[in-house]
């Protein structure tokens, strides 16, 4: 009887730290990007900037171009989770009826740079979206990036139009362990902690251990690592010899 009790006190131990890890915003000022942009005050970064405005005209949404027949909109969340659910904030100052039949993919590869890399689907959502909805995924969902897809438009002026993503999940470290490589390749980003590892593999430990590292570049002949933490869409990617890449960012 002891030991049945024992085991409900650390079921339940887990089951608070689940609830306390879903009650963070995963997405909230992270790296967003999305099929196209119609004008400079409706860009990807207002979808996670953690705001509950619902005024398109004030700056609160995101809205693609006017003829973008298959609109997207992406936030990397630098880390892997467990994605539960997705709660989408609608525009409220018009067009609501913009939100329709939509389906939310997470990636555990990056799919602008990577289009062929395989996805898990959240939720297939049919109908017209309300004005704030819980949108809650089939089963937990693996993976880094979350899509929000509308692959049916009834005409050029169906947007992509809402105002605020949020993701909600467990973070686990289980795909720090298979970082797939790219040779000769090199992702440049703004953010890179630079140090010395005598070996490739010494350098994907570092990333690992840092807490806040989503991928490695690796020269093998002057051992630098570069850890990359917050890789952006605007990113560059170098081809050079002596660099492997390390990380979901790149095929």
């Amino acid at each position: 009887m002891a030991d049945v009790f024992a085991w409900i006190s650390v079921l339940l131990v887990l089951y608070f730290d689940v609830c306390k890890m879903q009650g963070l915003n995963l997405a909230a000022k992270k790296p967003a990007w999305m099929s196209s942009v119609r004008a400079s005050d409706a860009v990807a970064a207002n979808g996670v900037a953690g705001s509950h405005g619902t005024d398109a005209r004030l700056g609160d949404c995101i809205h693609t171009k006017l003829g973008d027949m298959s609109p997207w909109f992406v936030v990397d969340l630098l880390g892997q989770y467990n994605v539960h659910n997705v709660t989408v904030y609608n525009r409220g100052d018009c067009c609501g009826n913009r939100r329709h039949d939509f389906v939310i993919e997470v990636h555990v590869r990056n799919p602008s740079r990577c289009p062929s890399a395989a996805f898990a689907p959240c939720k297939n959502y049919t109908g017209t979206f309300g004005s704030i909805e819980n949108v809650v995924c089939d089963a937990p969902v693996f993976g880094r990036f979350v899509r929000l897809w509308k692959p049916t438009v009834i005409n050029t002026n169906d947007v992509l139009n809402f105002c605020e993503l949020e993701v909600y999940g467990v973070n686990t470290d289980y795909q720090r362990f298979s970082f797939p490589m790219a040779s000769t390749t090199r992702l440049v980003s703004t953010t890179i902690v630079s140090s010395t590892a005598l070996s490739r593999v010494s350098c994907v430990q570092q990333c690992m251990l840092s807490g806040a590292c989503v991928g490695v570049n690796y020269n093998s002949g002057t051992r630098e690592c570069q850890l990359l933490l917050r890789p952006e869409p605007s990113d560059t990617v170098s081809i050079d010899p002596d660099w492997i890449y390390y990380g979901n960012d790149l095929c």
